[in-house]
């Protein structure tokens, strides 16, 4: 029940740049002015959300390089700290970081398909609220289905054709953005008063602290992927160097790209005429080049956002094929197919999963559910180089100007979910709920492998 290392450096950094870039590029924006009121606090907030990803990268490669095994955080939480802990994380995995993930990007692709043909008939049924969530069907979900089941048969066929896939989606996604922001900048529409005149935030402010740490919840969604590769690091060739360079080379390309984009964006339009949208690249876009070029830039818009779906649908499988490995989920998730080395039990059934989430009326919604749960495990993961270092494990790889990522990155997320639970209470409860269901159904099968992890990897 191994993995096949297939994986060289370009294959993993193509993987992490598409599963970074995606749909969130796209529309956050648009929420952030909305909730900040100032294009200047949107650009921080991006600029921010990635210092955070790449403090997080550091730190996350430190524990790669000890344990170069499938299922990233919840290897490293087993090793470190519990089975139990470690249970939580592969469950909120499933339940939410990335089958509800793959079900925003979905969600996104099939409302810019209805954008891109107008003549597709739309529907929608009736809204029903549960718990305070609202739940609707409608043409965008059925849409949806599709990239999701066609990319777990592709999936299903082994990681390296997946792969292959998904590099001709990065190549395509890196050419497109350069050219819009050459053409952009220099022959668009652009006009920079509306970020200039803009008000300076007064950073001495609590109202500006605030709004910096509630936009940072979309963002941090946008910047979601820059883990990808620890959850797939049995199958890269050469983790000693790959997973570090592959991490960090992804992070800073990224975190530029994410700023210059959004730069654009806000010298578009004015700030009123582009807060509140949720498309807000295709709003960019028509501003920019002129509405003639609407169907180019849709369709594009809707190719990257398949690029970074592909690439969530290969690292979320790995999580729950690590658990049944260890016996501690469904023997059957741990299966690989003997001629394609693919977790093929694993991948449909998130596929089952992220369809089931599809059912969530607001991407919103979903994105300050993920993120919820996301943040209160990766606070305890970005602290395993110190338990790692108590319980006597040593690597060559040392974390720049340790330990100040980790501080840095802890923090942020703490103060960033105290504004979450303030400002967005029903949707962290919810992400909070998810994670925690996860401690009675960990002791429905009352296992513990924990020893058997630390022997495997004293001998690595």
């Amino acid at each position: 029940m191994e993995l096949k290392r297939s994986l060289n450096l370009f294959d993993s950094i193509s993987l992490l740049f598409s599963s970074m870039v995606g749909s969130g590029i796209f529309f956050t924006s648009g929420f952030l002015l909305q909730e900040t009121g100032n294009p200047w606090i949107v650009l921080i907030c991006w600029a921010l959300g990635g210092l955070l990803a790449l403090c997080g990268s550091i730190t996350y490669a430190y524990a790669a390089r000890l344990l170069p095994f499938a299922g990233g955080d919840y290897v490293y939480l087993k090793v470190a700290y519990s089975p139990l802990l470690a249970f939580v994380s592969g469950w909120s995995s499933l339940l939410t970081n990335f089958s509800a993930c793959i079900s925003v990007l979905a969600l996104a692709f099939g409302k810019y398909i209805c954008i891109l043909f107008p003549n597709i008939p739309i529907w929608n049924s009736p809204t029903y609220k549960f718990l305070g969530v609202d739940f609707q069907i409608g043409t965008s979900t059925f849409i949806g289905v599709l990239p999701i089941v066609f990319f777990s048969v592709l999936n299903f066929f082994g990681i390296k054709s997946a792969v292959r896939v998904q590099n001709f989606f990065a190549v395509v996604k890196i050419i497109g953005l350069v050219l819009f922001l050459i053409f952009g900048f220099s022959l668009g529409n652009a006009n920079w008063s509306y970020l200039l005149d803009a008000p300076f935030p007064d950073f001495r402010s609590f109202s500006f602290l605030s709004k910096l740490l509630i936009g940072i919840v979309p963002v941090s969604f946008s910047y979601l992927g820059w883990n990808m590769i620890t959850y797939i690091a049995e199958e890269v060739k050469s983790p000693e160097k790959n997973l570090v360079h592959s991490a960090t080379t992804a992070c800073l390309l990224v975190t530029g790209l994410y700023i210059s984009l959004n730069t654009l964006f806000l010298v578009s339009a004015p700030s009123d005429v582009l807060s509140g949208q949720d498309g807000i690249g295709a709003i960019a876009f028509q501003r920019l080049l002129g509405s003639h070029l609407s169907v180019l830039t849709t369709g594009f818009i809707s190719w990257v956002i398949l690029g970074s779906l592909s690439a969530i649908i290969i690292g979320g499988s790995r999580v729950y094929f690590a658990m049944a490995r260890d016996r501690a989920f469904l023997p059957s998730f741990a299966r690989v197919h003997k001629k394609y080395h693919s977790p093929y039990v694993s991948i449909f059934f998130q596929a089952l999963v992220a369809i089931l989430f599809l059912l969530v009326k607001e991407i919103e919604a979903l994105l300050y559910m993920i993120t919820c749960s996301i943040l209160v495990l990766s606070c305890l993961t970005a602290m395993t180089p110190f338990r790692f270092e108590k319980m006597g494990f040593k690597s060559e790889y040392k974390i720049p100007f340790y330990p100040f990522p980790m501080i840095i990155y802890v923090l942020a997320n703490i103060a960033v979910m105290i504004v979450l639970f303030k400002e967005k209470p029903v949707n962290a409860l919810w992400g909070l709920v998810i994670t925690l269901s996860a401690i009675p159904v960990y002791y429905g099968f009352r296992l513990n492998k924990k020893i058997t992890i630390q022997k495997e990897f004293r001998t690595q």
